[in-house]
């Protein structure tokens, strides 16, 4: 691809396969492998990395969730080897999650942390962890913005976060999320070609056998005026509002279904 990328090194993502009891040998091992390179590169670069940088929750990559174990050793390590631990937070956090982020879903606290999205601008959380060291925050205009600080963003995210605070959306979001997921596991039940139905609050996904009848599917949704999103390489992800109700919880997942049935024909029976 023709742009500028740095030189970063990568390592595997050891997401979670579930139901989880079914996957558990494979994604521990699958993350060991993967804390053994984030060792060895700060054995070969220590002195060049500065932050372990993560999504707690991989949207784009396929709504890729990881074990708070695994999360946890990724914080130790940014411990011992004196680096910032960064997590991204543009899409999982505000709310959707059924907490103002998910680390506090997942119990593991990142040094920095970047959002967007939900509160219409965009900016970073940092702990108190920044001021043991000397940094760029305390630089004048080194991270600064041109536009950081305009009076109409503070004031729209201001109200923003009101209104989930008044409305009590975090409350309502835990309860439509744990409706949306029940009826996408019974769902994969029901259907075998669905698979991997997972969501913290309601960042829900589900799989499909491949890419080809994952956008078949996605288009068939659209037909019936219903919008979900794609990702990763087979993977339909559902983001609703914070203020849904049951009502329209049931409405999506029905015409989901009906989307998926039409392009599968599929008998409506259970799985063996």
């Amino acid at each position: 691809m023709h742009f500028p990328k740095f030189d970063w090194p990568r390592v595997p993502a050891p997401k979670v396969s579930f139901p989880l009891t079914e996957s558990l040998a494979a994604v521990v091992e699958s993350e060991r492998a993967s804390l053994a390179r984030v060792e060895q590169a700060f054995d070969e670069r220590g002195h060049e990395i500065a932050a372990i940088l993560i999504e707690p929750i991989q949207c784009e990559g396929g709504d890729n969730h990881f074990r708070p174990d695994f999360l946890a050793s990724l914080r130790r390590i940014a411990d011992e080897r004196e680096a910032l631990l960064i997590f991204d937070e543009v899409q999982t956090g505000v709310g959707l999650t059924g907490a103002w982020w998910a680390y506090q879903k997942l119990g593991v606290q990142p040094d920095v942390l970047c959002f967007a999205k939900k509160m219409q601008v965009g900016g970073i959380l940092v702990s108190r962890r920044i001021d043991e060291v000397e940094s760029v925050f305390a630089v004048p205009s080194r991270i600064s913005s041109t536009w950081g600080g305009s009076l109409v963003d503070m004031v729209r995210a201001t109200r923003i976060l009101q209104i989930v605070e008044e409305d009590r959306l975090l409350e309502n979001i835990t309860l439509r999320g744990a409706e949306l997921r029940r009826g996408l596991e019974a769902l994969a039940q029901r259907l075998p070609e669905l698979d991997n139905a997972r969501g913290l609050g309601a960042l829900c996904a589900i799989d499909l056998p491949s890419t080809e009848l994952r956008n078949r599917v996605l288009r068939r949704c659209y037909e019936e005026q219903l919008i979900v999103l794609a990702c990763g390489t087979r993977s339909i992800r559902f983001r609703p509002f914070l203020n849904i109700d049951s009502e329209s919880v049931a409405e999506c997942l029905l015409r989901f279904e009906r989307a998926v049935r039409h392009l599968l024909d599929a008998p409506h029976t259970s799985r063996a």
